[in-house]
C-alpha cells in the first residue's frame, strides 16, 4: 500500500470511528506497530569544514511560525497534513474520554519500560556500552556512570539500576516540583540529585549547566559519563500542532548537555517530538556531526499516538567543542532575546542540509515511517475514545515480561538477616565473635606466617557514641540496620546521613574525618567499609579478602554523593610485611587545637583529609587451616595444611579456593592493636617503640626488607 492509498484508507477509519460510537462491532486499526528495527545513520564526513564564522553564518533569524501544516520540507506533505487534522480532531474529545481512551494502554507512560525496549533494540549499549572494538567501555572495576536529565520522576533511572544494581552511579538532573526525581522511593540503588546552583534543577538556566558539566566531570575523574539520557517534556495541551515550536529549548538544552557531560566514545539517547522545523532538523545536523553515527526510533512501549520519538547517538567524537560553545550561545539567545516577532528559525542552511543526501533522505525516511504510525495510532485513541469495549489485539505480544517490579516493603529485620546470611543463618552468633586483642610477646603465636595477612587503620577500638564499628544492614535508602554485639540484636540507624542499596550486608566503621589543621579543622563523619558479605544482594561471602576489598571500594564509589550524604570509602588494605612503609610513609604529622601534635592517616582522595587511628586491625585473606609460606629455594608461595601437615605449590592442588578464607572466617579471626593511648602516637613514644619490636619480628620471618636502622 503507497502513502496516498493509506492514507486515504486512514481518513475512512477515523470518519466511521467517530460515527460507530455505539457499535461493539468497531475494530481499531492493529497495523500501527512495524517491526522494531534501527537504522543509522554514520558520520563519514560528509559536511562541510565547520568553523565559529560559519556556524555564525548560518543562523537565520525571522518570526516564528504560527502553525504547522506548511512545514513539509523534510516530510511526505500528505502525512503532515493528516498528522495536523487528527491531533486538531482531538479538540473535539472531551479531557475524561481522552484519559480513558489512552489509560487502557496497560503499561504504555511507564518510562522505566520504555528504557528496557530501547535498551533491548540497541543491543543493551545504555547498559552495557561496548566501544567501537566490541569491548566493555567500563574499565576494570569501573562502576557504570549514567545521567538522567530532565527525566523526573526517574523511571530511566530506575530501570537501570534494576539492571546494573550498585554496578552503576546515577546522576539525576530534573526540574524540581511535583514530577522531580523520587530517588527515595527507589528499591534498586541510591541514585544522587544534582539541582544546580538555583537549587531548580532548571535545565535552561545556563550556571546550572555549567555547575553541572563541573560536577559530573569531577565524580568521573574528568571523563564524563558513558551514557546519557534525557526524557524531556512538558505539556502542550491546547497547543498539540505547535508542540515542536514550543520545545524548540529543550530539545537544543538536552542535547547541550549531552555534548557537556557524556565522555568521549560515549553515548546518548534523547526524547524528541516533531523533526519538521528547519530548526529541528539542524540541530540534528550539528549534533550528528559529534557521534559516529545517530538514529531516530519509536519503541514500542511509546504511545503511537503521540509525537515522540528518540534520538539515539553513539560513540561521541573528541572534537565536539566547537558545536558545544555555538549551541550554548544559541540557548543564551532563546533564553534571553528570543521573541514571537524575532527567532531563530534555522541554525544550518537548507542548501546545506540538502546537499548532503545521505542525512536529508534519513530525516525524510524517519519522518514519514514515524508519521504513518503515528496517524493510525491517532485513529485507535479515537476509536477507543469512542467505544471502551474494544480491545487491541497486539497488546499482549507487547507486555514487558522482564520479571515484575517487587514491592517496595521489605520484610522484617530478621527475615532480612537470614535471607542475607543464608548457609551461616544458623551461626548468626559469629557476628558477634570478639577480636584477638594484640600482644607483643604472642607475635609469633599470632602471627605464624606474615603472608596473607592484611591490615586497616581503624578509629574505633570501642563502639561508644555515634562513631562505632560493626555489621550493618542496608535495605534501601537511608533504611539501615545496625548490629549490637552484646545482644546480638539490629537497632535502626538513625541521624546518620548514610545510604545503603537493598540486600546489603557489610562490616565497617563510622569515622570522624579532619581537613585542615590549627584552630579550625572541620569535622565530618565518614563511613568506612571494612569488608562485606552481601553488596546490593550480590554475595562476594566466598571471594578471597583483596577480591572482596576492590569491590567494596567500587560500591563506595558507586555510592559516593559528596553533597547529600556523608562520604563512603573503602579502607585500603595494606600487606602486613609493609608495615614498616606505613609507619614511616603513611602516618604523617597533623598539628590539631591548642597546638597538640598527632598522626594521622591521610586519605588519598584529594581532599586533604585525614584521620586519628587508635589501632589497627588485621585481617587474614587464607583460611584458619592454612599457612600461606614463601619458598626460598622455588622463589614463590607454597600453602601448609595444618589438618594433615602437608605442603604444595598452588598448581599442586587440585581446589586452590579451599584455602581462601571466607568474609565469616576473616572476620571471625581478626586481631587488634589498640594504641593503648593515641596521645603516644607521636615522635618517640609507647607504640613507635612497639612499632619498631613489631617491625623486628617481621624481619626475623626471612621476608620483611624493611631495615630497622629507618626507624631508630
Amino acid at each position: 500500500m503507497d502513502i496516498d492509498q493509506y492514507i486515504r484508507q486512514t481518513e475512512a477509519d477515523f470518519e466511521s470511528a467517530w460515527v460507530a460510537t455505539r457499535s461493539e462491532s468497531l475494530r481499531a486499526p492493529t497495523d500501527s506497530c512495524p517491526a522494531q528495527r534501527v537504522t543509522w545513520l554514520e558520520n563519514v564526513g560528509r559536511s562541510p569544514t565547520l568553523s565559529k564564522d560559519r556556524l555564525q553564518r548560518w543562523i537565520a533569524y525571522g518570526r516564528r511560525p504560527l502553525a504547522m501544516h506548511t512545514e513539509n520540507i523534510f516530510c511526505d506533505k500528505q502525512i503532515l497534513r493528516q498528522i495536523v487534522r487528527h491531533k486538531s480532531a482531538f479538540d473535539q474529545l472531551e479531557p475524561s474520554e481522552m484519559r480513558k481512551a489512552i489509560k487502557s494502554n496497560i503499561f504504555m507512560n511507564q518510562t522505566a519500560v520504555k528504557m528496557a525496549n530501547l535498551d533491548c533494540m540497541f543491543d543493551n549499549m545504555f547498559t552495557k556500552p561496548m566501544d567501537k572494538a566490541g569491548n566493555s567501555m567500563l574499565n576494570h572495576n569501573e562502576v557504570l556512570y549514567f545521567a538522567d536529565i530532565c527525566a523526573g520522576p526517574g523511571g530511566f533511572s530506575d530501570r537501570v539500576l534494576w539492571r546494573s544494581k550498585w554496578h552503576a552511579k546515577v546522576f539525576g538532573f530534573t526540574l524540581k516540583g511535583e514530577n522531580d526525581s523520587q530517588f527515595k522511593d527507589f528499591l534498586a540503588g541510591t541514585p544522587e540529585a544534582f539541582d544546580g546552583p538555583q537549587n531548580n534543577g532548571d535545565m535552561f538556566d545556563l550556571e546550572n549547566i555549567d555547575e553541572l558539566e563541573k560536577y559530573v566531570l569531577k565524580q568521573t575523574g574528568g571523563e564524563g559519563v558513558h551514557v546519557m539520557m534525557a526524557d524531556g517534556g512538558f505539556s502542550v495541551e491546547g497547543n498539540e500542532n505547535m508542540q515542536e515550536v514550543l520545545s524548540k529549548p529543550l530539545y537544543l538544552c538536552q542535547l547541550l548537555v549531552a555534548l557537556k557531560i557524556v565522555r568521549t566514545g560515549g553515548h546518548c539517547v534523547v526524547k524528541l517530538f516533531d523533526l519538521f522545523t528547519p530548526f529541528s532538523v539542524g540541530l540534528l545536523y550539528l549534533i550528528s556531526k559529534c557521534f559516529d553515527k545517530i538514529s531516530i526510533c519509536k519503541p514500542n512501549s511509546s504511545r503511537p499516538a503521540n509525537s515522540e520519538r528518540y534520538l539515539v547517538c553513539k560513540w561521541k567524537k573528541h572534537d565536539t567543542e566547537l558545536i558545544c560553545k555555538h549551541l550554548y550561545t544559541i540557548n543564551d539567545f532563546l533564553q534571553r532575546k528570543s521573541s514571537q516577532n524575532y527567532d531563530i528559525l534555522e541554525l544550518v542552511p537548507l542548501k546545506v542540509l540538502k546537499e548532503d543526501s545521505a542525512f536529508y533522505q534519513f530525516i525524510c525516511d524517519s519522518n514519514n515511517e514515524l508519521g504513518t504510525v503515528q496517524i493510525s495510532g491517532l485513529l485507535q485513541i479515537a476509536a477507543f475514545a469512542a467505544n471502551q469495549k474494544l480491545a487491541e489485539a497486539n497488546q499482549e505480544k507487547l507486555r514487558f515480561t522482564d520479571g515484575r517490579r517487587q514491592s517496595g516493603v521489605q520484610p522484617l529485620e530478621q527475615q532480612t538477616v537470614e535471607d542475607l546470611l543464608r548457609q551461616w543463618s544458623n551461626e548468626k552468633q559469629f557476628l558477634a565473635a570478639p577480636e584477638k586483642e594484640f600482644n607483643m610477646v604472642e607475635l609469633e603465636k599470632i602471627f605464624p606466617s606474615i603472608h596473607g595477612v592484611y591490615f586497616v587503620p581503624i578509629e574505633n577500638d570501642e563502639n561508644s557514641g555515634r562513631n562505632v564499628r560493626s555489621f550493618f544492614i542496608g535495605r534501601g535508602g537511608s533504611d539501615i540496620w545496625q548490629h549490637n554485639a552484646s545482644d546480638g540484636d539490629w537497632y535502626p540507624l538513625k541521624d546518620v546521613p548514610l545510604e545503603l542499596p537493598p540486600r546489603t550486608l557489610i562490616y565497617g566503621e563510622i569515622v570522624m574525618e579532619l581537613q585542615g589543621e590549627g584552630k579550625s579543622p572541620i569535622f565530618e563523619q565518614a563511613f568506612h567499609i571494612i569488608d562485606a558479605i552481601v553488596l546490593g544482594g550480590e554475595d562476594i561471602r566466598k571471594r578471597s579478602l583483596p577480591e572482596r576489598s576492590t569491590m567494596c571500594k567500587k560500591f563506595a564509589e558507586a555510592l559516593s554523593k559528596p553533597y547529600k550524604t556523608m562520604p563512603v570509602r573503602c579502607k585500603k588494605l595494606v600487606a602486613l610485611a609493609d608495615l614498616g612503609n606505613f609507619f614511616m610513609q603513611s602516618l604523617q604529622k597533623h598539628t590539631l587545637d591548642g597546638g597538640e601534635v598527632r598522626l594521622g592517616y591521610d586519605l588519598a582522595t584529594g581532599t586533604s583529609r585525614f584521620y586519628l587511628p587508635r589501632g589497627l586491625l588485621f585481617l587474614n585473606e587464607i583460611r584458619e587451616d592454612y599457612l600461606k609460606m614463601y619458598s626460598k629455594s622455588q622463589q614463590k608461595f607454597y600453602y601448609f595444611c595444618k589438618r594433615d601437615n602437608t605442603s604444595r605449590f598452588p598448581e599442586e592442588m587440585p581446589h586452590f579456593n579451599e584455602t581462601v578464607a571466607s568474609s565469616k572466617s576473616t572476620f571471625v579471626h581478626r586481631a587488634i592493636w589498640k594504641w593503648v593511648n593515641p596521645h603516644h602516637l607521636a615522635c618517640n613514644g609507647q607504640t613507635k617503640e612497639y612499632s619498631i619490636d613489631f617491625l623486628r619480628f617481621l624481619c626475623s620471618q626471612a621476608s620483611c626488607k624493611t631495615a630497622i636502622a629507618d626507624e631508630n
